[in-house]
């Protein structure tokens, strides 16, 4: 969640590697990128898909946690609400792979009898070993866009819709297994209360208002932030705004004082504080680092 931009219903827009294609590829992910090694609960419509290399995390998908080790992947559906933090002082690496699922065909027929049913299945994620073809697909993918040989794109694209097909087949099993479990109503609150501190951060907050747009009372909402996010709602407010303020020190020429107003903080002094405490250094260090500058 590098970038702060979103779409109308606040999932997040992915950036890809060319912005032509909605393929990305990252083979060497790490959680240390993140501060205090935490991914920020996000959701989006594109498939993404984790395999870890090296270390420990825990992903949490809708409420569920997930423990990833070495050799390990998760595959999440698409519109999910995910996020992930490391579980041990070794770093984690990862390989990231995320596709909108409107890359494997424009075709009417295909997506309505392939595409769609696979995003509205009830199955929000697969945890997979990494033996497992489903992973065997992906990792190629991931292999072909790194080495760029003629066509790569093409041959992406084919290990993509062998993996969908293998997912379609998942999913057919599934569903001929007996009735779809019921989802969890918590989630659309989640999201909605969420989506209130997205559309909001920059304002003073009250834990009554962010209640209230999830028409919940207070109680309620801190036990929702507590089993989706790990977080209370105040302390997820204090990390959007620090990953919106940290977003603003890369890639504007704004002062230090310009963005801890523009991201919700009453005070210049207060946010150095809260940003020092989030990444180990002040604004003006973490912006030199990022513009590559001693």
């Amino acid at each position: 969640m590098a970038q702060i931009h979103r779409r109308e219903d606040d999932s997040e827009i992915m950036y890809y590697n060319d912005p032509e294609v909605p393929f990305y590829v990252n083979d060497n992910s790490r959680l240390s990128m993140f501060p205090n090694r935490e991914m920020l609960a996000h959701w989006h419509e594109d498939i993404e898909y984790i395999h870890v290399r090296e270390g420990k995390m825990a992903y949490h998908v809708n409420g569920v946690e997930i423990p990833l080790g070495a050799g390990q992947a998760v595959l999440i559906n698409a519109r999910q609400l995910h996020h992930a933090q490391a579980t041990s002082e070794e770093d984690c690496v990862y390989l990231a792979v995320l596709f909108r699922p409107e890359i494997l065909s424009n075709n009417i027929a295909l997506r309505s009898n392939y595409i769609d049913p696979v995003i509205s299945a009830h199955i929000p994620y697969l945890l997979l070993e990494e033996s497992h073809p489903l992973c065997a697909c992906l990792d190629e993918a991931a292999r072909l866009h790194r080495e760029k040989a003629p066509a790569f794109e093409l041959r992406v694209l084919s290990q993509l819709n062998q993996m969908w097909a293998l997912f379609f087949q998942l999913v057919q099993q599934e569903s001929n297994a007996g009735p779809p479990p019921r989802s969890d109503p918590d989630v659309a609150v989640q999201k909605q209360m969420a989506d209130y501190i997205y559309r909001n951060y920059p304002r003073k907050l009250t834990l009554g208002q962010i209640a209230q747009a999830g028409g919940v009372c207070k109680s309620k909402c801190c036990q929702i932030f507590k089993k989706y996010f790990r977080k209370t709602p105040g302390e997820f407010l204090m990390a959007y705004r620090l990953e919106a303020a940290a977003h603003l020190l890369r890639t504007t020429g704004q002062s230090v004082t310009e963005i801890a107003y523009a991201c919700g903080f009453n005070s210049p002094s207060y946010f150095t504080e809260a940003f020092r405490r989030e990444h180990g250094y002040p604004p003006r260090r973490f912006r030199r680092q990022a513009s590559g500058e001693k």
